[in-house]
């Protein structure tokens, strides 16, 4: 289940990035393979942070809550190699 509060600030992003890409409908500026890149290497540095954060805060409430009886998904297998 998501919290609001990530539901709030996902759609926030989204809402500001939705607005900077309306305002630029009249001149659009093109960007250079380089920036894409640049911005691909942001966004999944973004994501596997994300998924870390997820993943150390879930394991850190399945603590507090008792002894941990579950197999590991494939995204906590993921992300427990990525780190």
């Amino acid at each position: 289940m998501m919290n609001p509060v990530t539901l709030l600030g996902a759609g926030l992003c989204f809402l500001v990035l939705f607005l900077k890409y309306w305002r630029q409908r009249a001149n659009p500026v093109r960007s250079s393979p380089k920036q894409r890149l640049k911005t691909a290497k942001i966004l999944l540095a973004a994501v596997v942070t994300w998924l870390g954060l997820f993943y150390t805060l879930q394991h850190m409430l399945a603590k507090m809550d008792g002894p941990d009886t579950h197999e590991p998904t494939l995204m906590e297998r993921i992300v427990a190699f990525l780190k």
